[in-house]
């Protein structure tokens, strides 16, 4: 494994799945900024933040869905309904709170 492999695995585990993913389209999309940030030494910060209020959004939007849409009782329905309802938390998610060019914690 190399140096950059091992790096980016430890990164993942300090800013979590949200941060990570945040770091990936910060990179590609903004280089510029994640340049100024990581000068102020300030990105993995704005991951860890990134990560934490994503994960707050998705929690608050899991019990919204649930009070919308109740569990159903048979296997099939929970099934369908668990894969409805990830789907519809995570690329919330991911649309209004990870995938746009924040720059401060």
């Amino acid at each position: 494994m190399d140096y950059k492999q091992s790096q980016i695995s430890t990164e993942d585990e300090i800013v979590g799945t949200y941060g990570t993913a945040w770091i990936e389209w910060m990179e590609i999309h903004h280089e510029e900024l994640v340049r100024e940030m990581k000068r102020k030494n300030t990105f993995l910060e704005v991951a860890r933040s990134v990560d934490d209020t994503a994960w707050e959004y998705r929690n608050l939007l899991d019990r919204q869905y649930e009070e919308q849409h109740p569990r159903p009782e048979t296997f099939e329905e929970i099934v369908r309904w668990e894969r409805t309802r990830e789907y519809y938390t995570d690329s919330t998610v991911m649309r209004e709170s990870v995938l746009i060019p924040i720059t401060t914690p």
